[in-house]
């Protein structure tokens, strides 16, 4: 069809930024990462089907269980959340996540996981030019390389920036000079059986990186904020098992030392890339003493006790 500039321009969905100096805040990728729960049943609206959904095994008419008092109606939940029931009635309940703050590294672990739904920050379609600059404690801690981590972000936004406005070079092309550690977010949905099993797989502090662990507490206090049927289900502390059993085996990426929680098994100092613990990496500055994730997870480990209380209390249970 020939082109008709009497026809009124489309209005483009994205913020057009031609000819802008690019913005870029340095942040700390692990302070950076902030989960919600947007989508999520309420306790209500399980206990008004689950009961009936666990049950009709044995039940002599569909909505027997519905007769049931709440007390009943909760401990059938419990029991499926325990593993003690129809472990398919978890696939029913549906959870919608937001995840902001992060890099594509942590896009690449999340997306990983083929039974969740995503939708995502696309940077095939508007402008990142003025993205934050996600760093890690360690190269923050570290003043030589933390100056030239910041000028290598910021002349590639800029040469981005260039060839987008030479209206020669397409946002599609542009991109690919782009450092990876640009700030991003992603939608994602899980059936909550699958948020668990995300969660303890990416809290595995031996072989996930820091910033995953963060996605998993968040997303565990976020879950059991809402669904107090999960109380003591999650342990931040559990040890790596996959990581005990194979570090002795050759056929495993051994970085660290273990920590406090996996060093339980007997190991050669030589087993390992790095000869110390991955607590111990805190840049370069001589005078750092204090280690940035594991404060963090001091706090989410405390949130997550105060969560289990009033989960209990919610219930009615007792320790």
């Amino acid at each position: 069809m020939p082109i008709n500039n009497t026809l009124k321009p489309a209005k483009l969905p994205m913020v057009q930024k031609w000819n802008q100096k690019p913005k870029t805040r340095h942040m700390n990728n692990l302070g950076s990462i902030v989960v919600s729960l947007i989508d999520c049943p309420t306790v209500d609206q399980l206990r008004s089907y689950l009961p009936q959904y666990l049950e009709a095994t044995w039940a002599e008419y569909p909505d027997e269980a519905c007769f049931l008092s709440t007390k009943e109606k909760d401990d059938i939940i419990r029991k499926c959340f325990e593993g003690k029931a129809l472990p398919t009635a978890l696939e029913t309940i549906s959870l919608t996540f937001k995840i902001d703050g992060i890099s594509l590294q942590e896009v690449t672990h999340l997306i990983r996981h083929r039974t969740g739904s995503f939708s995502a920050d696309c940077s095939g379609d508007k402008w990142w030019s003025d993205k934050d600059s996600l760093v890690p404690f360690t190269i923050q801690q570290s003043p030589d390389f933390y100056e030239r981590f910041q000028k290598v972000v910021e002349d590639s936004k800029q040469l981005y920036q260039d060839m987008i406005d030479s209206k020669e070079i397409s946002i599609m092309d542009a991109r690919y000079i782009l450092t990876r550690n640009l700030s991003t977010f992603y939608f994602v949905r899980f059936n909550i059986k699958d948020a668990i099993a995300f969660i303890n797989q990416r809290q595995d502090k031996q072989i996930q990186p820091e910033t995953d662990n963060i996605i998993a507490y968040q997303m565990a206090c976020k879950m059991l904020e809402k669904i107090p049927y999960l109380y003591d289900l999650f342990d931040f502390h559990k040890p790596s098992m996959f990581y005990t059993k194979m570090a002795r085996s050759g056929k495993a990426t051994n970085l660290y030392f273990p920590d406090e929680d996996s060093d339980v098994f007997e190991y050669n100092s030589d087993d390992f890339i790095y000869q110390k613990k991955r607590s111990d990496f805190n840049g370069t500055k001589p005078k750092v003493r204090y280690n940035l994730f594991k404060i963090l997870f001091e706090a989410y480990c405390n949130d997550l006790e105060k969560l289990n209380f009033k989960a209990k209390r919610f219930l009615g249970v007792e320790d």
